[in-house]
């Protein structure tokens, strides 16, 4: 069964750049396929401060060959049977990393992202293939959390801050400056800035809280 769903929302743009910043493991070219590793985050979207979040996983597979060459991956979780796979994956080159990504992967209707073990199979386009391995695990508390209780369901979470323009583009990522004190002052240095999200985000990106958009120009006096 494949679940797989198309969407470029705030939230996802938030997430590549929380792995771009947070992944510095260099890279060297190869003509075979060949996966170094798999990284996944797991994703808590709240929409409303009083509402459970949506869930999806997201998985990043660095590879060692040119990323352009990428034809398809396949994620499985042989304890659900779940098998997402991805046709159209996501890239993105830099500083001698090259990644292949799909940041929405979702269970049926009704059910939960799997914990456990999961296999990705990565294919380029010559029919070359490359195997490995990653593990889920969360606290079965985030899936009833709100925006007030998420933060204590993860260990270790880092605060980072999201900016978005009006197009919904990500303008700034990271750490919340301490000359910040207001909207206002957001506003001062990112002048064409809407909204902003909160996220926690655990070490290695395992687990990303992303809290509700919200709008920087009605509160600027605030």
């Amino acid at each position: 069964m494949c679940f797989l769903k198309k969407n470029h929302s705030r939230a996802f743009l938030t997430l590549v750049s929380l792995f771009m910043l947070s992944f510095l493991c260099a890279s060297c070219a190869d003509s075979e396929a060949d996966v170094i590793s798999a990284t996944s985050t797991v994703v808590f979207d709240y929409d409303s401060a009083d509402a459970s979040p949506s869930v999806r996983l997201a998985v990043f597979l660095q590879v060692t060959n040119e990323v352009q060459r990428t034809d398809h991956f396949e994620v499985s979780n042989a304890a659900s049977g779940y098998t997402w796979s991805v046709s159209n994956p996501g890239i993105f080159t830099g500083m001698n990393r090259s990644y292949a990504y799909s940041l929405n992967l979702n269970a049926p209707e009704g059910a939960d992202i799997p914990k456990g073990d999961y296999s990705v199979t990565y294919y380029d386009a010559a029919g070359n293939e490359d195997s490995v391995r990653f593990s889920v695990n969360y606290d079965d508390a985030l899936l009833s959390s709100t925006t007030e209780t998420c933060k204590d369901y993860l260990k270790n979470p880092v605060e980072n801050l999201a900016i978005y323009d009006d197009a919904n583009e990500l303008l700034f990522m990271g750490k919340e400056k301490r000359s910040w004190k207001n909207n206002a002052a957001i506003l001062k240095d990112y002048r064409i800035a809407q909204t902003k999200r909160v996220c926690y985000v655990t070490p290695g990106n395992a687990l990303i809280c992303i809290l509700p958009a919200e709008s920087l120009k009605e509160t600027e006096e605030n």
